[in-house]
């Protein structure tokens, strides 16, 4: 076969038909020629070039090797799967590669940051939740990254006489005038250093609410009258002195208070006050939910009978509670031990997920009975090693460990045609 003189003039048209005729002289020299560098990078241009060729060239001058199916890496789609890049291997087949370890991912995890593929991974550092504030607990989920749920507890505002709880995320006075202490016998201010305090006031004339009573004075820091009392210090019931100074104490059903801040709608019933108990109840099986007398808020700790809970991953298994934070336990293997499937796990449903692999993959190196090993659809497909004895009394199998051929005897009495049936191996 001729092949037309480089300095010749041509049109663009011949000097590409004049390349396709050089590259496919090439494929079809000895292994050990040099072939010449083609001036058209990608099989996609040579497929266009082929297609190019007038009908009167005949297969002859064409050749008969076949085009690759890569000339270099650009040839070769894309790959999707994160920190794997495709590229040509020596076989002009596309293939996975591990990418640089420099190079900037996506692991799919919020609760990570600077992601970056290592030897094919992608991998990241752990993303730092902590507000700075008392009053919040920093988790981080997987899905959605940093959550800061609010704590409902007394905290801390620097004020000495102030009593302060954690509301909405925030440390806040929740009792503005703490020192008052509702006596009118006592002089109630704040000390910068001890506190609260209150003075005793002597002398003046106040009210002690007993009708039995008269010319009512603060003694001692409390306020009395002369003559009998009928304060019995209930709050739920009606004192009062009659016209024979007989104390009366009559059971009312009126609003009180019980002195707990973790009841509401105190009332008074059989003379004594009582409210319905709070109900402080959180969606954590690692908390233990009280409402703290202090404050009249719901608090949480650690619930030390409780181990188990379960971190909203369905991926995980065996989680445990840690303190107050549900951490999540073993993570699910999905690896279905296909070379031509990419595995994952589905962490709302925990099913796993294969996904197949690019066709065109090597495969199968593992099993010594399968040559020629490409993925295809998310299978590993190649020529099966025959192990056939025609035999038909023994089972013959391949060991895809070390590629060697095994029979095994079937069961006496198992039929092997024309009537007859196996006897240790033999048709019989």
């Amino acid at each position: 076969m001729s092949l037309p003189s480089p300095l010749a003039p041509s049109t663009p048209k011949d000097s590409k038909r004049n390349w396709l005729i050089l590259t496919l002289a090439v494929f079809a020299m000895p292994a050990c020629a040099d072939p010449p560098t083609p001036s058209v990078s990608t099989a996609a241009d040579v497929a266009a070039e082929t297609a190019s060729v007038p009908d009167t060239a005949s297969k002859s001058d064409v050749g008969a090797q076949p085009v690759p199916l890569c000339l270099t890496d650009q040839d070769c789609k894309a790959s999707t799967v994160p920190c794997l890049v495709a590229f040509c291997d020596t076989l002009r087949v596309c293939n996975l590669k591990p990418a640089t370890d420099v190079m900037t991912c996506n692991d799919g995890n919020a609760c990570t940051k600077a992601d970056q593929c290592a030897a094919g991974a992608c991998k990241g550092t752990a993303v730092d939740c902590d507000d700075g504030s008392e009053c919040t607990l920093d988790h981080c989920l997987p899905a959605t990254g940093c959550a800061h749920d609010n704590l409902v507890k007394p905290c801390d505002t620097k004020q000495v006489c102030a009593q302060s709880a954690c509301q909405s995320g925030k440390c806040i006075v929740v009792n503005d005038k703490p020192c008052d202490d509702a006596n009118a016998c006592t002089f109630d201010s704040c000390s910068p250093v001890a506190g609260c305090q209150h003075a005793v006031i002597g002398g003046i004339a106040c009210d002690d609410n007993d009708g039995c009573t008269k010319n009512d004075a603060c003694k001692f820091g409390k306020c009395k009258g002369v003559g009998k009392s009928c304060d019995d210090g209930g709050v739920c019931t009606t004192d009062s002195c009659d016209a024979k100074s007989n104390c009366v104490y009559v059971p009312s059903t009126k609003p009180c208070n019980d002195g707990d801040k973790c009841t509401s709608g105190d009332a008074c019933a059989g003379g004594k006050c009582g409210g319905t108990p709070k109900v402080c109840k959180d969606a954590s099986e690692c908390t233990l939910d009280f409402c703290n007398n202090l404050t009249g808020f719901c608090d949480i700790k650690a619930a030390v009978d409780v181990t188990a809970c379960e971190d909203g991953n369905a991926c995980t298994s065996g989680d445990s509670c840690a303190d107050i934070v549900c951490k999540p336990g073993a993570t699910k293997t999905c690896d279905d031990g296909s070379p031509c499937t990419l595995d994952a796990c589905d962490p709302l449903t925990g099913a796993c997920v294969a996904a197949p692999s690019d066709d065109g993959a090597v495969c199968g190196k593992d099993n010594l009975c399968l040559t020629n090993g490409v993925c295809k659809a998310g299978t590993c497909a190649g020529d099966n090693k025959i192990c056939d004895d025609k035999n038909p009394c023994t089972q013959d199998l391949c060991d895809p460990a070390s590629g060697l051929c095994t029979q095994s005897q079937l069961v006496n009495g198992a039929p092997c045609g024309d009537g007859k049936a196996c006897q240790a191996g033999v048709c019989l």
